[in-house]
């Protein structure tokens, strides 16, 4: 083996040798217990955002990959709702949160696929395959949201300057801290842990929100991401 065939090798080992530093350990994540749904309709307050409804969903009610998801409390409303001076049409970003009776600690925000437009039941499941599992039934409190446009207008939002920025990565950047305080307003203290998961679009969401607002989320799961998906608004 020549010297320089061998230098490779020398580098390797000197990565893995024992000179590193101890990756930090973090505390646990302290749980905590939501005493009242229906308050949260007029406590939850944040600038540009309103809450239409607060409803306690019973355990069961929904499933995920035939499980029943346990109970918890459905949070819906708006932020930044206008009327577009382009198109003349109605914008807002919708969205739900899902807060478990008993919460870990933890928030996840599921990034939605396509060109978004709907606000997809926060379960927090965005695996596929055998065995699904959701972060709501892991005790986690979840956000999902519409990006800021409606379904109904298809790829034709995209004409509004503010509705592609919303969908492109606005909407996170105006949605996260809403809901790290509607967390603290819901369970006196705010999340310990923040994660961001998403397919497709919801993969892409997920990149940007690494790369732009990784001061907020502790850790990312990334499927597929689908880098393009904004060229077709």
């Amino acid at each position: 083996m020549t010297a320089l065939s061998a230098l490779p090798i020398a580098l390797l080992v000197g990565c893995g040798g024992s000179s590193e530093p101890a990756l930090p350990q973090l505390a646990a994540a302290t749980p905590g217990t939501l005493q009242s749904c229906s308050a949260l309709a007029s406590r939850i307050n944040f600038a540009s955002t309103t809450i239409t409804a607060a409803n306690t969903i019973a355990a069961g009610t929904l499933t995920v990959a035939g499980a029943p998801v346990r109970e918890h409390c459905q949070v819906t409303g708006k932020m930044f709702q206008r009327v577009s001076s382009v198109d003349g049409k109605s914008y807002a970003i919708g969205f739900e949160m899902r807060l478990p009776m008993a919460w870990n600690g933890r928030f996840f925000y599921q990034g939605n696929g396509g060109i978004d437009g709907s606000v997809v039941t926060a379960t927090g499941a965005v695996n596929g395959g055998g065995g699904l599992n959701n972060a709501l039934n892991m005790g986690f409190a979840v956000i999902s949201s519409d990006a800021g446009h409606e379904g109904s207008m298809g790829p034709t939002f995209g004409v509004d300057p503010q509705a592609r920025l919303d969908y492109g990565y606005q909407a996170v950047a105006k949605l996260t801290p809403m809901a790290k305080s509607a967390i603290q307003t819901a369970y006196g203290k705010a999340p310990d842990r923040s994660y961001f998961g998403g397919c497709s679009n919801g993969g892409r969401h997920t990149m940007v929100a690494a790369s732009r607002f990784a001061d907020q989320y502790d850790g990312y799961l990334v499927g597929n991401p689908g880098f393009n998906l904004p060229k077709a608004a």
